[in-house]
């Protein structure tokens, strides 16, 4: 048997339904192969964990970490490297950020992204955490690329600094004249229903996966992002939503050329 800890999460009111259409594509997928799924459940931290079982568990494991994202461990961990996870616990301390980059064994650990090298790779170097946080739209759950700085075993404590990916992907944002929805805490299918319902699916020039069950609606130039939030967060109620307006972060953010 083998038992897998990935770092997508189900979060939210539609945990549940998350969860149900986990267990629907990986029954898809597995249908023809030697393995059974045992259990499927989720950490205290969201994260979705499965059992499985059979002579092609290991192949199947392989597959799911690359869709889900495969859980790590300090021990494989290492300075220079880059690592995608998940924005945690954004606004409660001021002295940095916390990255969720799946890491259970031999304990949780989650990196930080010390407040001085924010500012200085975001070049605002005098604003606290929490204005950054706020003007760049940093929140809960927002999938984000770390390169890690520096591993003391000893705490343990994890150190890093945005991932050059993570940085391009804002600056792109902030340059383009199309408004963004973030939204967080649901499926590709549900997004869809929720815009078709609300009939604003012709409104949204394209829809941007940035995690396992976290979107951004990157609007058309005629539509104004509230109004999408306005319209879908009903249909979707409870979940995650955010609003990235390239002109009110230029005015804080400047982007390098």
């Amino acid at each position: 048997m083998k038992r897998l800890v990935f770092k997508a999460r189900a979060y939210g009111p539609y945990r549940g339904r998350i969860l149900q259409d986990v267990d629907s594509d990986i029954s898809q997928m597995t249908r023809e192969l030697d393995v059974s799924m045992s259990k499927l459940k989720t950490d205290k931290r969201n994260r979705i964990i499965i059992e499985i079982e059979g002579e092609d568990e290991e192949f199947v494991a392989n597959v799911l970490s690359k869709e889900y994202g495969a859980e790590s461990t300090t021990d494989i961990i290492s300075v220079g490297s880059v690592y995608s996870g998940y924005l945690v616990d954004t606004g409660k301390v001021g002295y940095g950020l916390y990255v969720d980059i799946g890491i259970t064994t031999p304990v949780q650990v989650d990196v930080l992204i010390p407040l001085f090298r924010l500012r200085k790779q975001l070049s605002m170097e005098k604003l606290p955490l929490r204005a950054i946080a706020k003007a760049l739209v940093f929140v809960d759950n927002l999938p984000i690329g770390v390169n890690i700085i520096s591993i003391d075993l000893r705490g343990p404590k994890i150190e890093a600094e945005l991932a050059e990916s993570f940085l391009s992907q804002l600056n792109r944002w902030v340059v383009d004249d199309h408004e963004r929805v973030l939204v967080f805490g649901c499926t590709r299918k549900m997004l869809d229903e929720a815009l078709k319902r609300s009939k604003h699916l012709e409104d949204i020039y394209k829809v941007e996966k940035l995690g396992s069950f976290e979107y951004s609606l990157r609007c058309k130039r005629s539509t104004r992002a509230s109004g999408i939030l306005a319209a879908i967060g009903p249909k979707l109620r409870g979940v995650p939503m955010h609003l990235f307006i390239p002109n009110e972060v230029g005015e804080i953010y400047r982007v390098k050329t």
